[in-house]
């Protein structure tokens, strides 16, 4: 089988990243003997600059799947008319190289966001007889309602109407739809014909390159006095992370005396700034911020804390976090402020607690009784993690998508 995947957003091979979803999906395919191409932008989103298309497309042959870049002009910050920008051109080059090439697959996967590019595949699924299966990711355009002064979010939905007709357009066409939460296929369930099928796959964690990073902390110049305890916030701190609520349960905890506590942040030092502001404001002493980290050293100080913080603001729609999962595989706790399904998760494997926002002493509170839980004394990762996150390993995931591509 002929199969168009079309994400520009996901870390490519030959770019020193472990594979994330499209990745492992494509590996997966071409593993079962199908013929996958891998459309993708020439800018890369995680860094904002170009990638080095030599490198990718030499890495994705090797890995048995092929990967047509297409230009498009960039952008500084994810949130900006700039990227919106991005997406109008490089749909616009989709549509032509479609129109216009000899690519005829029998299964076309698109990711949304972008919408527009999800419309696109919709129309080329609609003009080839293709088959089109639509991966949701994230809610464009009612997540971009947070950006707005509170006084005109009304008007988010007026604004981005044609985002919200491109999201129509994909979903009505799709012949069967994932999403990475249970929320996200709800949402777009309306939208979709009557009997379409829909499957929840979460992004998940790749335990095998999780597992094969972690080393002792020490062994890149990291130490963990001992009886020290880590509350660790991976990930890039994004609009949608609660740094304040963070900050303020610091603050308490240090009023309570727990000076055993720090708070350990690897996260890329451009993204660090509102969290800065707040450590300074409340005069923060057990703090430290790694910056970015290569995935092994952010899986050993994963594995080296003792609870996992996931501060999301509900507001984001963002259901299931990526950095829960490599708290997952390195078998923490965590503390999460998203009520819904991460809770339901969290509450279903005894795996964490769920805190209210904007009360510092309950964000305290429940992270003293998962640290009292837990044992200070040095024990391996996977001892700790429970036999239920195998069922995320992106691998396996990956296979579940590939049979769900081949039954449509």
């Amino acid at each position: 089988m002929n199969v168009a995947v079309v994400n520009p957003f996901d870390p490519l091979p030959g770019e020193g990243f472990r594979p994330g979803r499209y990745g492992a999906l494509c590996r997966a395919l071409a593993a079962r003997g199908h013929r996958v191409r891998w459309y993708s932008s020439s800018f890369w989103h995680e860094f904002k600059r170009r990638r080095d298309e030599a490198a990718v497309r030499q890495a994705a042959a090797e890995a048995g799947f092929e990967v047509t870049l297409v230009a498009s002009p960039g952008y500084a910050r994810n949130t900006s008319l700039g990227r919106l920008r991005d997406h109008a051109a490089l749909t616009r080059r989709m549509r032509r190289l479609w129109r216009g090439g000899t690519d005829r697959p029998g299964v076309i996967v698109v990711s949304l966001p972008p919408p527009s590019l999800g419309a696109a595949a919709a129309d080329w699924a609609e003009r080839t007889g293709a088959r089109l299966v639509v991966d949701v990711q994230d809610l464009w355009p009612e997540t971009f309602r947070r950006f707005w002064p509170r006084p005109l979010r009304r008007l988010n939905g007026a604004v981005f109407a044609g985002v919200a007709r491109d999201v129509r357009r994909a979903c009505r066409r799709a012949d069967a739809v994932t999403g990475v939460a249970r929320g996200y296929v709800e949402h777009v369930r309306p939208h979709l014909r009557a009997g379409t099928p829909t499957e929840v796959l979460p992004l998940g964690v790749d335990l095998e390159a999780f597992d094969s990073g972690v080393r002792p902390p020490e062994a890149f110049g990291l130490n963990k006095p001992e009886g020290q305890r880590w509350l660790f916030l991976g990930g890039a701190i994004r609009s949608h992370i609660d740094v304040t609520g963070v900050a303020e349960m610091m603050a308490e905890l240090a009023r309570r005396g727990r000076r055993d506590v720090k708070l350990v942040v690897a996260a890329a030092e451009e993204t660090t700034g509102p969290l800065r502001a707040e450590i300074e404001r409340l005069a923060l002493k057990d703090v430290r911020l790694l910056g970015y980290r290569p995935y092994d050293q952010f899986a050993s100080v994963a594995a080296a804390a003792d609870v996992g913080l996931c501060p999301l603001r509900a507001e984001a729609m963002v259901f299931l976090p990526n950095r829960v999962f490599d708290y997952f595989a390195a078998g923490l706790p965590v503390l999460s402020s998203l009520p819904g399904e991460l809770a339901e998760l969290l509450a279903a494997h005894d795996a964490g607690l769920t805190v209210a926002p904007g009360d510092p002493a309950d964000w305290a509170d429940a992270a003293e009784r998962l640290l009292a839980a837990g044992s200070p004394a040095r024990t391996d990762h996977r001892q700790r993690r429970g036999e239920w996150v195998r069922q995320l390993d992106r691998r396996r995931l990956a296979q579940t998508f590939a049979r769900m591509i081949e039954s449509a």
